[in-house]
């Protein structure tokens, strides 16, 4: 759950004695694993006969059958380890395959044991005992809550966020898993001592040593029943708020829709009397108060109660906090969008209110839990934007909430019309097809696409987690202003594109792991993505799409201490990573058949100097703007030299140095002015989400850059 946090940033450096050493400590660490899988191989042999298991209570039964099978659940607390074990050592190698598989069997182990050891208990009472959160140390025991996340987080590593959204869910219905079934897999042959490491192979069906037949054959392990009750409950509940549309926008003008319809700066006022420093309200009374001012908006769209997962009541299984922000930020950055986007708006307000910056809890998680906090507020931020004052609104770049677009309320909220006209099992009927294709009982399985239910087209933005800025955003490319040619010489006549922006996140991606010897799970996540995303094949025509990458290398990649002796100085060591990023886009685009529009690094806002953390911020910016002056001078300078050297008719695709990469130049208008930062600026106001990403706000520049860039315009029509 914490992957940010107490893994090792082994930096998947492929020439230096670092990464020997760090080889032979993943070769330890999976032996270590190998070992425990090997003393458990009888471990069938008891469960066999372990008559008194009964899911869904919070006991095994009869006492003496505990008593006699003590020894028992003793092996299975140390197997569980060693699945968790496997899974982190093979994650930090790049072998997502396995990785998914072994915190699958984690989490069906650890489900057995959670639910015959402890009683279940509500989301508030994991709320007021959130201190006491199991250590993360192998040999204690593990809650459910935490494994389930572990495998959610891994599947979305993995290039699959959908699955990682059905297991939450499944978890939180009640679902159960079983035991037997894990113990066969497990028993089915014996561990060896091989030790493959797949590598970047999104291909490869190999396991990893540990001798169970199903380890790394699916793309994405699927460890909860496809065919069940509770999972047929969730699809059939998503299905229904899919095609759910009250707002009826063809038939409603925009004023009648915001004046039936809440809208984001009024859950903004909410969350400020209810949440504001004055307010005396507890986490339930907040939650309870926002709960009746969002029922008392008549054309809110009633969310059925298994999906309803910020509530603690009518489940049977409640989501741990941390586990609420995992599930947010898997259904808001999941390109199917549809139902998986709704229901993140809509848990935005309860979530706020439950988890307030300013609360004990909200503190907790935010220092705990950085990373699926940081993705938390991010996602508030664009979703509902910030209060602004009426009288300020016309005078400032604006921010467009995805909540306004969701629920119809926006200019852009075209993004659901034509909802009417879907199947009303279309949103079931793609994610079975997932679930399917990861089940499948074929050897060489393989990567089921990506479905987006969208009814106007789309460009697909993949990336770090700047993408979100885009996310769900409509760009309207204006192709009358354009005087670039396309690859055969030929300038565009349409007058406008229009394209809703379908985020696909690679979390913890850097541009350094984008080269094809990184071993890591970021690069096999980023190879996942593209092969996943309907795009273009080697018959048809190349596909357009925006990409994001280098703000963490500039945040903690490049100079510190690890890099130390690589380079020259941070000047260099900027350049050459570049360098490589450039050439790696480049080859992915010729693999891919790809039109890659690379977005800059954003500056970050301002931030106070009185914390202690002035140096490194103000590294960071020089960092930042030596990395976007290097994206100029390889991707702008030298394709304005080349425009300028040859007559318009000879202006090839060929001839650019990085052939079918263009750069997204819009970072100098992001600026403003400070003395006091080493650069002499920090981001806009006005674009800041949350003081390291940018906001919507970003989209006409966006558009404007696109038209400027030189890229071949008919590549996204």
């Amino acid at each position: 759950m914490n992957y940010a946090e107490d893994r090792l940033d082994r930096r998947a450096r492929s020439a230096s004695s670092r990464t020997s050493a760090t080889a032979d400590e993943l070769a330890s660490d999976l032996q270590r694993a190998h070992d425990v899988f090997r003393r458990c191989s009888n471990l069938n042999c008891d469960l066999q006969h372990e008559h008194s298991i009964e899911y869904g209570a919070t006991t095994l039964g009869r006492s003496e059958s505990v008593n006699r099978h003590e020894s028992t659940i003793t092996s299975l607390q140390e197997l569980r380890a060693a699945h968790e074990l496997a899974g982190k050592t093979l994650r930090d190698g790049g072998s997502n395959r396995q990785a998914v598989f072994h915190f699958g069997m984690a989490w069906k182990i650890c489900h057995w044991l959670d639910r015959s050891a402890s009683a279940r208990c509500t989301a508030r009472e994991h709320l007021s005992n959130i201190d006491n959160v199991a250590s993360d140390d192998s040999t204690k025991y593990c809650p459910e809550w935490k494994s389930v996340g572990d495998y959610a987080q891994m599947a979305e590593l993995s290039g699959f966020p959908e699955v990682g959204v059905l297991a939450l869910l499944f978890c939180r219905a009640g679902g159960q898993l079983n035991l037997s079934e894990t113990a066969e897999v497990e028993t089915e042959t014996t561990p060896s001592d091989k030790t493959e490491n797949e590598g970047t192979s999104t291909s490869s069906t190999s396991g990893c040593g540990c001798g169970m037949a199903e380890c790394g054959i699916s793309p994405c392990f699927i460890a909860f029943p496809t065919s069940s009750s509770v999972i047929d409950m969730v699809l059939q509940d998503l299905d229904e708020i899919n095609t759910n549309n009250p707002h009826q926008q063809t038939t409603k003008s925009k004023s009648d829709r915001a004046s039936s319809t809440v809208t984001a700066l009024e859950i903004l006022n909410q969350l400020a009397v209810i949440s504001g420093k004055s307010s005396k309200l507890t986490n339930g009374d907040r939650f309870y108060t926002m709960q009746q001012f969002m029922n008392e908006r008549t054309n809110h769209i009633e969310i059925p109660s298994t999906l309803r997962f910020w509530e603690d009541k009518n489940s049977s299984n409640n989501l741990h906090p941390v586990l609420l922000l995992l599930l947010l930020k898997l259904l808001y950055s999941s390109p199917i969008s549809g139902s998986f986007l709704k229901l993140a708006c809509y848990s935005i307000p309860y979530l706020s209110a439950m988890l307030p910056s300013s609360s004990p809890g909200g503190r907790h998680l935010a220092m705990k839990y950085k990373s699926h906090w940081a993705y938390y507020v991010f996602i508030r931020s664009v979703v509902l934007g910030e209060r602004v004052k009426k009288n300020r609104v016309d005078r400032r770049m604006c921010h467009t909430p995805v909540w306004d677009i969701v629920v119809g309320t926006d200019e852009n909220a075209g993004l659901l019309n034509g909802a009417d006209a879907l199947d009303e099992n279309a949103f079931s009927s793609c994610c079975r097809s997932i679930l399917n294709a990861c089940t499948a009982t074929n050897e060489e399985q393989t990567i089921p696409k990506t479905i987006t239910l969208m009814p106007r087209q789309c460009i697909y933005a993949l990336g770090d987690s700047h993408v979100l800025s885009l996310a769900w955003q409509t760009l309207c490319i204006d192709s009358t202003q354009t005087t670039h040619p396309n690859s055969q010489g030929d300038i565009s006549t349409q007058d406008a594109i229009h394209r809703v922006i379908i985020p696909y996140p690679v979390t913890g991606i850097k541009a350094w792991h984008f080269r094809s010897s990184t071993r890591f799970f970021t690069h096999y996540n980023l190879r996942t993505c593209l092969e996943r995303l309907q795009l273009a094949t080697k018959q048809q025509r190349r596909r357009a799409m925006i990409l994001s990458a280098g703000e963490i290398d500039c945040r903690e990649g490049i100079g510190g201490t690890l890099l130390q002796g690589y380079y020259q100085d941070c000047q260099d060591a900027v350049e050459q990573t570049v360098l490589q990023y450039l050439g790696s886009l480049s080859s992915l685009a010729e693999e891919f058949m790809l039109q890659i529009l690379v977005m800059p690094v954003a500056p970050h806002a301002y931030r106070s100097e009185k914390n202690g953390k002035a140096m490194g911020r103000a590294k960071r910016r020089e960092t930042m703007a030596l990395w976007n002056d290097t994206l100029r001078k390889e991707l702008v300078v030298w394709e304005e030299q080349s425009v300028s050297e040859q007559s318009s008719s000879h202006r090839h695709a060929s001839q650019r140095k990085y052939e079918h990469v263009f750069l997204l130049d819009y970072e100098e208008q992001l600026r403003h002015a400070d003395q006091n930062s080493p650069v002499g600026y920090v981001l806009h106001p006005s674009y800041n989400a949350d003081y390291t990403h940018c906001n919507s706000a970003i989209v006409p520049l966006v558009e404007q850059a696109l038209v400027k860039c030189g890229y071949d315009l008919n590549l996204v029509c």
